[in-house]
């Protein structure tokens, strides 16, 4: 029997989304690992029993909670599209990821839960990958286009890129609550750049970071965790 039941009416829907947001509220402010049903219910202001005939288990629970983490992520990528310049795209898609962290607990739950271990490892490991080859294949179609000029391979730069862009976040949030994330990503987008792009695309690209990441950005004052996520 699967652990989590498809709600199937409107009402129902809403209730399990009132809970999921509830439990990615928690998820956020205390891990998983102190997290608990009954904080749940308290958060959506239901009984114990309603959570379970939707998730059987805080497990249950936890993994939604990082699956629509992982689709409003992937969304983000999606709206940004642009074909005519994929470091455009990365650029743009950074800071929408980054906006997510600091107004989406939804989006924050499922970062921190894909950070610690056990039982999340094979879904976050999927989600990393899939997000990897995501921006393996738009510094392919940047090559493509003559945005790079770097002996690094799209694969290397795929991977070091979303470790990178973790790191930032992930720092930004244990030293300033994220307050400085956007200013981060502005100053980690100049090295990319910087480091990898044609010199032909590089003032064009390092006007997409200045817009991208004006100033007044760093100064936005998150209602994030104070937890590391």
């Amino acid at each position: 029997m699967p652990d989590e039941r498809t709600p199937q009416q409107e009402r129902s829907l809403a209730r399990r989304a009132t809970i999921l947001d509830s439990a990615a509220a928690i998820f956020d402010r205390v891990g998983y690992g102190t997290a608990s049903l009954s904080q749940i219910a308290a958060e959506a202001h239901v009984g114990q029993g309603l959570i379970y005939f939707y998730f059987r288990t805080k497990e249950a629970i936890a993994l939604a909670v990082i699956e629509e983490q992982n689709a409003r992520t992937f969304a983000v990528m999606a709206e940004y599209a642009n074909p005519e310049s994929p470091m455009t795209t990365l650029i743009r898609a950074s800071r929408g990821i980054g906006q997510l962290l600091l107004d989406d607990p939804m989006v924050r739950a499922g970062i921190r839960l894909s950070l610690e271990q056990g039982v999340f490892a094979d879904p976050t490991s999927d989600f990393y990958d899939e997000w990897i080859q995501g921006v393996v294949d738009a510094f392919a179609a940047a090559r493509a286009v003559g945005e790079l000029d770097t002996t690094l391979a799209p694969e290397q730069l795929g991977a070091n890129v979303v470790s990178y862009f973790t790191g930032v976040q992930l720092v930004s949030n244990v030293r300033t609550g994220r307050k400085d994330l956007m200013a981060s990503l502005h100053t980690m987008w100049t090295v990319v750049v910087n480091g990898v792009s044609a010199e032909a695309s590089r003032d064009k690209l390092q006007a997409v970071i200045a817009d991208t990441f004006p100033p007044a950005t760093s100064c936005h004052d998150p209602d994030a965790s104070d937890a590391v996520t």
